[in-house]
């Protein structure tokens, strides 16, 4: 599945490229950060840009692991979603497949992620998850194109 970005992100990020065409500056963002999320789900779970309102009860929705704004970072075309092991509570059980990053409102904003225990956009203990049980994601990663 491919990586999808919701329209204001792949937006800007277009803009950044027209911008270094045109010889111009990149610069950081500015406003104030609040942690987004990292959604993990079964293949059930509609994991495109732009949905709204994802919760632990959506659809497909096997756990919601927080991620500290500390360890988000960006190197050599890849974007790190944790710089540690990051866990949490699984809400339902099922065998993990997709994953979505959301903003702290629910609106996926990463979407078309893989999730399992290799060659994958997100890397997790084990993919078979039960309802209750801890859900472990040790890397998360973007990877952008050559």
């Amino acid at each position: 599945m491919a990586v999808s970005y919701i329209t204001a992100a792949a937006t800007q990020r277009l803009q950044v490229v027209a911008d270094g065409m045109q010889g111009k500056t990149f610069a950081a963002s500015t406003g104030t950060a609040s942690a987004p999320s990292l959604v993990i789900g079964t293949s059930a779970f509609v994991n495109t840009q732009g949905t709204a309102s994802v919760t632990t009860g959506t659809t497909g929705v096997l756990a919601i692991i927080p991620l500290p704004i500390a360890g988000i970072s960006v190197s050599s075309r890849t974007l790190s979603l944790v710089s540690s092991s990051q866990s949490a509570t699984a809400t339902s059980s099922g065998t993990a497949a997709n994953a979505a990053v959301i903003t702290n409102g629910g609106t996926i904003y990463v979407g078309g992620l893989t999730a399992g225990t290799a060659s994958t956009d997100v890397i997790l203990g084990s993919a078979a998850i039960s309802s209750g049980q801890t859900v472990t994601v040790s890397s998360a990663t973007l990877t952008h194109p050559t």
